[in-house]
């Protein structure tokens, strides 16, 4: 596994940026995009699949003072010591060979976390524009091993498979950070896990009639965002998805290192 910090010529550009050097966007070029192409049009196109007009015009509203608590905290953080050891605690219960190379950025739009293939391997990616702590990197690392790992059994064709996944992320998650709370393996607030909790049953109505959708944007909907109709809270498919997991698992006590494929497969089969 290598770590690669992309966020200092991030930080390379906003410094070019304040001292009045150039125009924005030819500056980002030059600064960063320039040196991490490959990478950042990888993210770029495959995370978010915007015209390269909207990320230029993205990178000229820049606000260089938006970005102080962002060097803070990286500043105060050895991100390649946190990725190494997040990903030999997630190889200790999944093993993965070649371990998956990790890319901090600083983008826009992108999520916190996610899988990509910036050179034909599934990697994991961490969004750092959001960050206001370390203390979630561990967690959205752990999150996105599991995916990686989905990612090279085949990509999940319909919602429930979506489903699956998440809850399988979350489920490793839970087992590489078993000091943490159930809300952060979910990524969620405390409230926000509370309400999952609280309305499970009438989560599951309002889901299984799209179980085996095969839309990407619907499955999206659910499993990240809110589905434009209302009626569900934002990520409730992956608080689903966690529960089916956790139950099968439970009732099969399976190993999670042994078994994690059939896992993965037999959570999918339960869903019919």
């Amino acid at each position: 596994m290598s770590a690669h910090l992309l966020h200092g010529d991030f930080f390379r550009f906003l410094d070019a940026l304040a001292a009045g050097e150039g125009e924005a966007w030819d500056l980002y070029c030059k600064r960063y995009l320039g040196p991490n192409r490959s990478v950042l049009e990888a993210w770029w196109e495959q995370c978010l699949g915007l015209p390269t007009a909207a990320w230029a015009d993205r990178v000229r509203r820049v606000r260089v003072e938006e970005y102080g608590l962002l060097r803070d905290i990286v500043g105060a953080t050895d991100l390649r010591a946190v990725a190494e050891t997040t990903l030999d605690r997630c190889g200790d219960i999944l093993p993965l060979s070649p371990q998956p190379e990790v890319y901090f950025l600083v983008g826009f739009f992108s999520p916190d976390g996610f899988t990509f293939r910036p050179k034909g391997e599934w990697a994991v990616g961490v969004g750092l524009e959001r960050l206001r702590s370390s203390s979630i990197i561990p967690l959205l690392l752990s999150h996105e091993y599991a995916h990686c790992y989905r990612r090279r059994l085949g990509h999940p064709r319909c919602l429930g498979e979506r489903l699956v996944a998440e809850g399988f992320a979350v489920a490793l998650t839970a087992r590489a950070f078993p000091e943490r709370s159930e809300a952060e393996h979910l990524l969620m607030r405390p409230g926000q896990a509370a309400v999952m909790r609280e309305y499970e049953g009438q989560l599951w109505r309002r889901v299984r009639p799209h179980i085996d959708s095969d839309e990407e944007i619907a499955s999206a909907l659910f499993t990240s965002g809110r589905p434009q109709d209302g009626g569900l809270p934002s990520r409730a498919g992956v608080y689903l998805g966690w529960r089916l997991v956790a139950e099968f698992m439970s009732r099969r006590d399976a190993d999670f290192n042994a078994s994690a494929e059939s896992v993965v497969a037999a959570a999918q089969s339960a869903l019919g």
